[in-house]
C-alpha cells in the first residue's frame, strides 16, 4: 500500500493489476515544466525508475501531447507562464479525448492549503511538492505504474469468452466516464454510484467498487477519491476505440 498527498490529506491505494497491452511494455509519463532543469532532473529519475517519459514544456503543449500520445500519467507543473497547470489540467478534462481521463499530479511549491480547491477544481488527481527530491518524486509517481500482471476480470474470459469480456469492459469504461460527467442531484448521484461499485467489483476494479459504494451510501466526501479511482480505471482500460477492436467476434 502507498501513501501520497491529495488535496491536503493522506489517501492509501493498493497496487492496480492491469490489462496487458502496449501501455505495459513501456509506461509513459509526460513532464510538463517550462523550467528545462526541473525538466531534466524529472526525466532522468523516472527514466532511470523504468518510465518513458515525454516532456513539454507549457500548457498548450502538454494539452496537444495528451490529445495525440497514450499517457499514464501527466505531471504539471502550475506556474507557468502563457498556461498554467490548473487551465492546461481543466482543458484536458474537458478535451473529450481518450486522454481526457489521464491520472494528473501538480508540480507546485503552493502549501496544500493555497492548492487544494484549485486542484480539485481542475481535475488533478494529487500533487508533488517543489522542490522535490528523486524518492519523492518516485514514490509519488509508483502507484500510477502500470503492474505488468493481468487484470483480474481475465478470469471472467474464461467463463464468457475474451470478445464478451472485452465488451463487458467497453460498457464499463462508458459507465464509468458517464459518471465522472454527469452533473447528478444527490440522489441520483447516489443511484448511479450503486451500479458502478457493483460492476466494478465484479469485473475486477477494487478500489472504484470500494470508494463509489462509500458514495453511494452518503459518503459525500469519498466523491474525489471515487472520481480518482474512475480515472486509474479509465486510464488501465484504455482508448474505447480498442475495447470496442477487441469485443469484435
Amino acid at each position: 500500500m502507498v501513501e501520497y498527498a491529495l488535496y491536503g490529506r493522506v489517501i492509501k491505494y493498493h497496487h492496480a493489476t492491469m490489462r496487458v497491452d502496449a501501455m505495459l511494455e513501456s509506461p509513459s509519463i509526460l513532464v510538463v515544466d517550462d523550467d528545462a532543469v526541473n525538466r531534466g532532473i524529472a526525466t532522468a529519475v523516472l527514466t532511470k525508475a523504468g518510465w518513458h517519459v515525454d516532456a513539454a514544456e507549457d500548457g498548450r503543449a502538454a494539452i496537444t501531447a495528451v490529445r495525440q500520445h497514450r499517457y499514464a500519467l501527466v505531471l504539471m507543473d502550475i506556474q507557468m507562464p502563457e498556461m498554467d497547470g490548473f487551465a492546461a489540467a481543466a482543458a484536458i478534462r474537458a478535451g473529450g479525448s481518450a486522454g481526457a481521463a489521464v491520472p494528473i499530479l501538480a508540480f507546485t511549491a503552493l502549501s496544500p492549503e493555497d492548492a487544494a480547491s484549485r486542484l480539485e477544481s481542475s481535475g488533478m488527481d494529487g500533487y508533488i511538492a517543489k522542490p522535490f527530491t528523486a524518492p519523492m518524486l518516485l514514490e509519488a509517481v509508483e502507484p500510477w505504474r502500470p503492474s505488468g500482471k493481468p487484470h483480474r476480470s481475465a478470469a471472467l474470459a474464461a467463463l464468457f469468452g475474451e470478445s464478451e469480456i472485452n465488451a463487458m469492459l467497453s460498457r464499463f469504461r462508458q459507465q464509468l466516464a458517464d459518471a465522472i460527467a454527469a452533473c447528478d442531484a444527490h440522489t441520483e448521484r447516489r443511484a448511479r454510484a450503486h451500479r458502478v461499485a457493483g460492476i466494478a467489483g465484479t469485473l475486477g476494479f477494487p478500489e472504484v467498487s470500494n470508494t463509489w459504494l462509500a458514495v453511494s451510501e452518503g459518503e459525500d466526501s469519498q466523491w474525489e477519491a471515487a472520481c480518482i479511482a474512475a480515472r486509474k480505471a479509465l486510464a488501465e482500460l484504455g482508448p474505447a476505440e480498442e475495447l470496442r477492436e477487441s469485443a469484435r467476434p
